[in-house]
């Protein structure tokens, strides 16, 4: 059996499993916490949809935030779950949701009576460990330019990304910068003709994707 009808199998067995029990649900608000960042997690939560905002706040007040996502479906405390640690980050509802809680001891029966549940899961941690990373280490080691552009191409080329905020201040907090920053690199691309800003001037428009992507290898050359 080739990976994708396992990892398919795999899901689907996930599904029935959350179907098939009469686990506890926690309705969460828009603004609500689904998990908070130091927070220590004994469930493991699912939502169908799942629309939340991911964050984390350093030490030193510096805020960053990975943005904000709406998935089909998303499991919450997976990573606390296997790795015994407190959250690193605070998750937080965008929209009203229903959360299915799964006790742990039930969660580990699972894992372990079917392999294919197993193999799901290590491919879906695998991919967002991988996403995060590549997250991180564009952040650190390109320029704030480079890494606002990248954004800008990655929504309007990728299926699965992340949702603009409102406002700039949260738009900057994406990039671990000043609101200052993010608007001077802002300012600079719409007036090299690269991007634009919609009506209500929260939302940027690549003019010419081609020119953004070529930028973006020039750097990566």
């Amino acid at each position: 059996m080739d990976k994708a009808a396992l990892l398919q199998l795999g899901y689907e067995t996930v599904l029935r499993f959350i179907e098939e029990n009469q686990f506890r649900t926690l309705i969460v608000d828009k603004g609500d916490y689904i998990l908070k960042q130091h927070q220590l997690v004994d469930e493991i939560y699912w939502a169908s949809p799942a629309h939340f905002s991911i964050s984390h706040t350093a030490e030193n007040g510096k805020r960053l935030s990975l943005g904000d996502y709406s998935l089909a479906d998303n499991f919450f405390g997976e990573f606390e779950y296997f790795t015994d640690a407190q959250s690193p980050f605070d998750m937080i509802a965008t929209a009203k949701a229903e959360l299915i809680v799964i006790p742990s001891a039930q969660f580990t029966e699972l894992l372990l009576k079917d392999g294919r549940v197993a193999f799901w899961m290590n491919h879906r941690i695998s991919t967002i460990y991988q996403h995060t990373m590549n997250i991180a280490l564009e952040r650190s080691l390109y320029p704030l330019k480079f890494n606002i552009i990248n954004d800008i191409v990655a929504r309007h080329t990728l299926p699965t990304r992340s949702i603009h905020h409102a406002y700039m201040y949260q738009e900057a907090e994406r990039f671990g910068c000043t609101e200052r920053a993010y608007a001077r690199i802002v300012r600079e691309l719409i007036d090299e003709g690269l991007v634009t800003k919609s009506h209500d001037k929260s939302t940027l428009t690549p003019v010419d994707l081609e020119r953004l992507q070529r930028y973006l290898e020039k750097y990566q050359q």
